[in-house]
């Protein structure tokens, strides 16, 4: 029963990571865009966050060390420093739009204000993570994100074209001109950088030591990491496929989260609609959660101090005033009136330009004997994870320039 349990951090950090506002829609343009062309990197992005997220996990078990640790470690005080300044300004842009999210599913469904349910929700989540033990976080919005299923549902019962899908993993320009070409390159590295988004290994490796496994626990720790991520992968791949389906046959650019979610329920009408947006809700909500704990871990995890969901909130003061910050910032940011969409612009391409600095000290470390002992990376895992890293920078490098030349 454990090890069932267990399987929710998986499960809340890919939804959380794979699903939430940005790849919803980002996705679904995709696919409304280049039909089933960027499958590949769906699963490519999956790969590199299961094999990361394996990583980190193991270097939190066998090290006590959970990704910032490590980042200070690998990286030094200042460099270490200015990559914890940049991903807990991503953890607060990516929160924002979240929130902002769950605002606009909450107004479809109410018809009340916006901004009044920005505060309620704010104040809704905010409630939940103090009261809340770890363990009951996870479950309740891991388990409450299962509802996007109903996604996946509705693209098999429109009969994808499995031929189309299955070609979509080879990459492939349809056309020739740099526009064209430009932009597609953008998607690529957008889906990509919204499957590794920092957050999920910083959430991941954190909850692994709230949970108190131990090198035992090894086994799950790749099972959760698999089985987790595969979920959220094959719902994106639903959710660019219902892209295809729903929107590319009439020249239709889905450019609002209402539209993505209605395409979930789409074969099925209202039936299947609460089910979307309670599902969306969750995810998004799960996101939110995931990025102001990420918040709050960093800052304790690089300055050496204590921290903990599950210890008495006055006992760990940085921590609690942190992950409660970044939740109120979040709040005054969305309520200024920026989109939402735009802020998930912003925090796809900014997390793409700072992954390198999560990703290059989690590799470093778990390929460190001295450190990782008998649980060390193989050969193979070394070969796998240094072809990712350099992927990650490739993309890195691009990431902005592409922004800027697709006016996006």
């Amino acid at each position: 029963m454990k090890k069932i349990l267990g399987v929710t951090l998986g499960i809340m950090t890919a939804l959380g990571g794979f699903v939430d506002l940005g790849q919803i829609v980002f996705t679904t343009q995709a696919g409304a865009l280049f039909g089933y062309q960027l499958m590949w990197a769906i699963a490519l992005g999956t790969a590199a966050i299961i094999v990361y997220m394996e990583m980190c996990g193991r270097v939190a078990v066998v090290a006590k060390e959970p990704v910032f640790a490590v980042v200070h470690e690998r990286l030094g005080k200042k460099l270490g420093l200015a990559a914890l300044i940049a991903s807990n300004l991503l953890n607060l842009i990516t929160c924002a739009a979240e929130i902002g999210g769950i605002a606009i599913l909450l107004h479809l469904l109410t018809g009340w204000p916006e901004k009044l349910l920005l505060v309620a929700t704010t104040l809704t989540l905010g409630t939940m993570v103090f009261l809340f033990r770890f363990q009951w976080i996870e479950r309740t919005l891991g388990l409450s994100g299962l509802m996007m299923i109903v996604f996946a549902a509705s693209a098999v019962v429109l009969h994808p074209d499995w031929a189309q899908v299955a070609r979509g993993f080879v990459p492939k320009v349809s056309q020739a001109d740099t526009k064209h070409t430009l932009l597609y390159a953008y998607f690529a590295v957008g889906i990509f950088s919204a499957m590794l988004m920092e957050y999920e290994v910083h959430f991941y490796s954190s909850g692994a030591i709230e949970e108190d496994w131990t090198p035992k626990d090894l086994g799950e720790n790749f099972m959760v990491a698999a089985l987790g991520s595969l979920l959220g992968s094959l719902l994106t791949v639903a959710l660019l496929a219902l892209g295809v389906i729903v929107f590319l046959p009439h020249g239709i650019f889905p450019q609002t989260l209402s539209s993505a979610v209605f395409s979930g329920a789409f074969p099925f009408a209202q039936k299947a609609l609460i089910a979307a947006i309670a599902g969306c809700l969750a995810c998004l909500a799960g996101a939110a959660v995931e990025t102001a704990l990420s918040g709050g871990y960093n800052v304790c995890q690089f300055f050496n101090l204590r921290w903990g969901k599950n210890l008495a909130p006055k006992s760990v003061p940085i921590f609690t005033g942190t992950w409660a910050a970044m939740f109120i910032l979040a709040m005054l940011i969305a309520l200024t009136g920026v989109r939402p969409l735009q802020l998930v612009n912003i925090s796809i391409v900014f997390g793409m330009a700072v992954m390198p600095f999560t990703y290059y000290p989690i590799l470093r470390t778990a390929s460190d004997r001295n450190v990782m002992g008998k649980h060390v990376n193989s050969r193979f895992d070394d070969i796998v994870g240094g072809i990712v890293l350099v992927l990650v920078a490739i993309a890195a490098l691009a990431a902005i320039p592409l922004m800027l030349l697709t006016h996006s």
